[in-house]
């Protein structure tokens, strides 16, 4: 038996029950993993700070209705994400595939050891996986190594219509803003890097999908976005048509307008060149998604099910997350309250002092997720620093 070296004990906090050679068996939800000792490794990989976005997976596909489903996991490593789908939710079948012949045993493993009969594995590139299967998955999951945009339009292909998909960025240093260029290349809009920056990030994402799905008459509905350690998540649901798709892109697509100056920003279906609290320059960004991120009813629905969905180990995580989730869509683009009072030079009032002087003037205020002294509102900056 191989002792557990002191760096594996702190990052993998993780319950598990065996070590033997080379590999060990966790538990997550109701669901038992074998995975390997060096599950750090690209070969190997597993990642136990997924754990959240794999029970909020679980949770949404119990919260819908996935009953006749055929689900995909095109990117499954270890088959960690799409074995808990196959045995903690009601669908029809999963495939669970992954270019790498090695890393498919642990995969096979867990379908032993879960004794799970839903579930088909694949060995193949994850883009001709999903070409092949032309309008055939009702649920799709993409979460590679660094950008998932190399599959989108894969994943438009293999779509049906009113499916579901589900994907993972670990390329942030570019969606927010740090190398502009990179994310011009990657997701057809250049970042900048702002003090909202992570919804920025999220913003270009759901803008690349949802541009790369509109090519093949598809349009992209965003129902759960968050930010999270080192990763962007987002679901949306997909439909059909040409007209729909021609909507979508009329209406959630526009320009974020932002001054480095003073840090007002707007969102606009035009661009603007002159800050209205300043008067400086202001910085264009777009074509990008001024829609909402998150759909309120999901999120709700969500928390209605998560009381019933009771072995989720990180649900007392999920249900303070969709907390903040369930009001940032009524207002875009917070504020960070410390950069705000540093760069106008006042002094940091305390939080909930603001929320209730924006609130008692009649404003929408929520704190959000995305950042610890961030603030949601539909007031302006002059309002906004009147109450600060």
């Amino acid at each position: 038996m191989l002792s557990l070296n002191s760096r594996l004990i702190k990052y993998l906090k993780l319950n598990f029950t065996q070590v033997l050679n080379l590999f060990m068996i966790i538990e997550e939800g109701r669901t038992k993993l074998e995975i390997p000792e060096d599950y750090l490794r690209k070969i190997n990989f597993f990642n136990p700070e997924m754990e959240l976005a794999r029970d909020i997976t679980v949770l949404l596909l119990n919260a819908l209705k996935t009953k006749d489903w055929l689900v995909c996991d095109a990117l499954a490593g270890t088959g960690a994400r799409g074995i808990r789908i196959a045995n903690e939710c009601k669908v029809k079948e999963v495939w669970i595939n992954d270019a790498n012949p090695k890393v498919l045993k642990f995969a096979r493993k867990n379908v032993e050891i879960n004794n799970l009969k839903n579930v088909t594995i694949t060995n193949k590139d994850a883009n001709v996986l999903l070409a092949e299967n032309k309008k055939t998955f009702d649920y799709i999951d993409l979460d590679p190594f660094g950008s998932p945009s190399y599959y989108f339009n894969s994943t438009a292909i293999a779509i049906k219509k009113g499916g579901l998909i589900g994907l993972t960025a670990t390329d942030t240093a570019c969606l927010a803003g740090t190398y502009p260029f990179v994310c011009l290349r990657r997701y057809g809009v250049k970042s900048y890097k702002t003090d909202f920056m992570h919804e920025l990030g999220i913003r270009i994402l759901i803008t690349s999908i949802a541009l790369a799905l509109s090519r093949w008459t598809l349009t992209f509905k965003p129902l759960i976005s968050y930010a999270m350690h080192h990763y962007y998540r987002v679901w949306g649901i997909v439909e059909r048509g040409r007209k729909k798709a021609n909507e979508s892109v009329r209406k959630n697509l526009g320009y974020i307008n932002y001054c480095p100056s003073c840090l007002w920003r707007n969102i606009d279906k035009k661009p603007k060149e002159t800050c209205e609290f300043c008067n400086k320059r202001l910085v264009n960004i777009g074509f990008v998604w001024i829609g909402k991120i998150e759909d309120r009813e999901t999120i709700l629905s969500c928390l209605r099910k998560l009381k019933r969905v009771d072995w989720l180990k990180k649900r007392v995580e999920i249900e303070k997350l969709f907390h903040f989730l369930k009001n940032e869509g009524e207002a875009q683009l917070y504020y960070d309250i410390h950069k705000l009072c540093k760069k106008h030079k006042k002094p940091l009032k305390k939080f909930v002092e603001i929320v209730k002087s924006l609130r008692s003037n009649g404003f929408l205020a929520f704190r959000t997720h995305f950042c610890k002294l961030g603030i949601k509102t539909n007031a302006s900056l002059e309002e906004l620093m009147s109450c600060i």
